[in-house]
């Protein structure tokens, strides 16, 4: 097997794990690399492809805690977001649309915590999960990243862990199912160009990942799985912001 799909193994491997650990993190944790490895375009759809997976693997696990008014609430909200995210990722160069994406990740993050702080916080209205709804499809239309505009959510409302990590999910797979959508009818020619034993792998090393994540999440407070959602989606910000400057 070529070592850039044994990288993209690795790579898909880590981000199933970090996904049933923490809730998300897979598109943070994958998506830089397979958007490196393969190119900006292919790489988001194989991101968001694996995302769905994953996430529907977790959300046969963790359905019954799912908030079930929000999730209606904010995959309305990304399905409308999707549509100015793709638009944008066809017009914009890879380099301005990665530093515009890292820049609201980070911002959008760092605000949340700081805001949090100090106590404030937002009510989790209809107005406000539309909002950051559309935020996360607009950025996983464009970049392969929904997550940390949700993560950014849950900080402000104070979002219970357990509840949020579930109803992620479905979010998950509704935001990423529509942001392939929108990227194959723009570009056809996005889908991944992949040999059947790299997709076969694909699928065992998703399983393995999911697996030992299933294992290790019994093991991890919900304070450190809540701590490592938002360093995931802050490390995420970051790649994404200097991987645009220099190009």
């Amino acid at each position: 097997m070529e070592p850039v799909v044994l990288l993209i193994l690795f790579a898909v491997f880590v981000g199933a794990l970090s996904q049933r650990v923490t809730g998300m993190g897979f598109a943070l944790v994958c998506g830089p690399f397979l958007v490196l490895l393969l190119d900006p375009f292919s790489g988001v759809v194989l991101v968001n492809l694996c995302g769905i997976v994953a996430a529907s693997v977790v959300f046969a696990r963790t359905w019954r805690e799912v908030e079930w008014d929000s999730l209606w609430q904010l995959g309305l909200g990304a399905m409308l977001g999707a549509i100015p995210g793709a638009l944008l990722a066809s017009a914009l160069p890879a380099a301005g649309l990665q530093i515009l994406i890292g820049a609201l990740i980070i911002v959008s993050l760092l605000s949340s915590l700081v805001i949090g702080r100090f106590g404030h916080v937002l009510p989790g209205t209809l107005p406000t999960r539309l909002t950051a709804g559309a935020l996360s499809g607009a950025m996983s239309a464009s970049a392969g990243t929904g997550g940390p505009a949700i993560s950014a959510y849950a900080v402000l409302t104070t979002w219970e862990h357990r509840a949020f990590a579930a109803t992620l999910q479905p979010f998950l797979i509704i935001g990423a199912g529509s942001a392939v959508a929108l990227k194959l009818a723009l570009e056809p020619s996005a889908w991944p160009q992949l040999s059947l034993p790299a997709w076969l792998g694909l699928a065992a090393v998703m399983a393995g990942g999911l697996s030992s994540g299933e294992w290790l999440a019994k093991r991890i407070p919900v304070s450190a799985a809540r701590a490592a959602m938002i360093l995931l989606a802050l490390g995420g910000g970051v790649t994404t912001l200097l991987k645009g400057l220099l190009q």
